[in-house]
């Protein structure tokens, strides 16, 4: 079966945008969670799910991917790993308004070891997810240079000078995350060798509004990997989930 995704039926209308988007959804119960990130890039899409019970250790975790086909009808190949054991599952997902339904039926295994609905066109929609709300605070709005002021004290007292930053700039509640790269506002890099390579490297920072309205800068630092974003997540386990994705 040829691997298809769709989408994306927001607000009563089918979205095809040129510019890629990411879409969050989450469901939270008394017994578990299940949250589900998915990227949209024209035809493309990809994205991650999860499930973890309040009560266990042991959860599910993993990627999705396929293509958008529209009419608000999703079949995703969902790669993922449960108690040690990496699993292929064929889903079925539908974009109404601001909610995600996954799909129930029943699964198949196929020659490949994957598991296929058998009848993927009569699955029941019985399990919702409800959008979580991110913005993405444009170059020049107050929102964002107030976000980018807060770090530039920091930052720039790190480097020893004056520094510019260029990125992705997301917000959820009274939390936000910049994610990028940070250079020398002349174009000259920092006579401190260390200083000069932590340049070369990405910048990930993690920010919260506090009562007063002003945005202050909880965790930051450079890496070539996610270390800075993981070590922000463990330091700070309230912080939304989206600001990790």
């Amino acid at each position: 079966m040829k691997t298809l995704i769709t989408l994306a039926l927001l607000n009563g209308s089918l979205l095809l945008a040129a510019e890629p988007q990411k879409l969050f959804f989450a469901r939270e119960t008394a017994t578990d969670s299940t949250r589900i990130a998915l990227t949209i890039d024209g035809d493309q899409v990809s994205g991650s799910q999860s499930w973890q019970p309040k009560e266990d250790a042991h959860g599910a975790s993993g990627s999705l991917s396929g293509i958008i086909t529209g009419g608000g009808i999703i079949q995703v190949v969902y790669e993922f790993t449960i108690e040690g054991s990496t699993q292929t599952e064929e889903q079925v997902l539908k974009l109404d308004g601001n909610k995600l339904y996954i799909g129930d039926g029943e699964l198949v295994e196929g020659k490949d070891g994957r598991l296929n609905l058998k009848e993927p066109n009569k699955v029941a929609f019985t399990k919702v997810l409800d959008q979580v709300v991110v913005t993405e605070p444009k170059v020049g709005t107050p929102e964002r240079k107030a976000i980018m002021d807060a770090m530039r004290g920091p930052v720039a007292a790190h480097v020893g000078k004056k520094i510019t930053f260029t990125g992705d700039v997301q917000v959820s509640g009274n939390w936000a995350r910049f994610q990028g790269n940070v250079a020398p506002a002349d174009g000259k890099p920092p006579k401190d060798e260390d200083r000069a390579f932590d340049l070369e490297l990405d910048f990930y920072a993690l920010l919260k509004m506090d009562p007063d309205g002003a945005w202050q800068v909880l965790h930051w630092g450079f890496a070539g990997d996610i270390g800075v974003s993981e070590a922000a997540r463990e330091k700070y386990p309230k912080a939304p989930w989206v600001l990790f994705e």
